[in-house]
Order: structure tokens, then C-alpha cells, then sequence
């Protein structure tokens, strides 16, 4: 349950981060591409929990995700400019390989 709550609590203070900035659709953006690393993270350790035991890596690597994904929000809420900078960066390596 704690590991449920704390990523619960990075996806609202991304949220929140975001509706300050004046633009919360990042935020649902990041939040989707978060549940979707969590859909990945989940369907390997099931897959690697038959042969080994995995115990808690999992809960700690999509902790880390989201932890992650909170800070990025916090950067780009301190430094506007670079984020923006980096995400024109992303745009342009996104339309490349399309």
C-alpha cells in the first residue's frame, strides 16, 4: 500500500506542478507514459518472478520512476527555459525517427 501512495503522490504533485505552469496537459501526458512504464515494470517482474525471486525490485524501480517524473516536473517549474529548450529537443528527435 505505501508504494501505491507514494506514486499517488508524485502523480499530484505533478499535477499540481503543471496547473501552476499553466499547462496540465504534461502532466497527463507524463502520467500516461508513467502507467504505461508501470504496465512494462509489472509484466517483467511477473515474467522474472517464475524463475528467480524478485522480491520488492520492482516496487523500487517504479518508485524511482516516479520520483523522477515529480522531479521533472519540479525542474521544469524552477527553470521554464531549459524545459522548454529540452522538450523542442524531444519534438525534433520524435519527428526524425517517424
Amino acid at each position: 500500500m505505501s508504494t501505491f501512495a507514494i506514486i499517488l503522490g508524485c502523480i499530484v504533485f505533478m499535477i499540481v506542478v503543471a496547473s501552476v505552469r499553466g499547462n496540465p496537459g504534461r502532466a497527463i501526458a507524463d502520467m500516461t507514459l508513467l502507467v504505461m512504464l508501470i504496465g512494462v515494470v509489472v509484466a517483467l517482474d511477473f515474467f522474472f518472478s517464475r524463475f528467480i525471486d524478485t522480491r520488492y525490485a520492482a516496487n523500487a524501480i517504479i518508485i524511482t520512476f516516479a520520483a523522477g517524473f515529480a522531479l521533472d516536473a519540479l525542474y521544469g517549474l524552477m527553470a521554464p527555459e531549459r524545459q522548454r529548450q529540452r522538450d523542442k529537443k524531444l519534438r525534433r528527435l520524435m519527428k526524425r525517427r517517424a
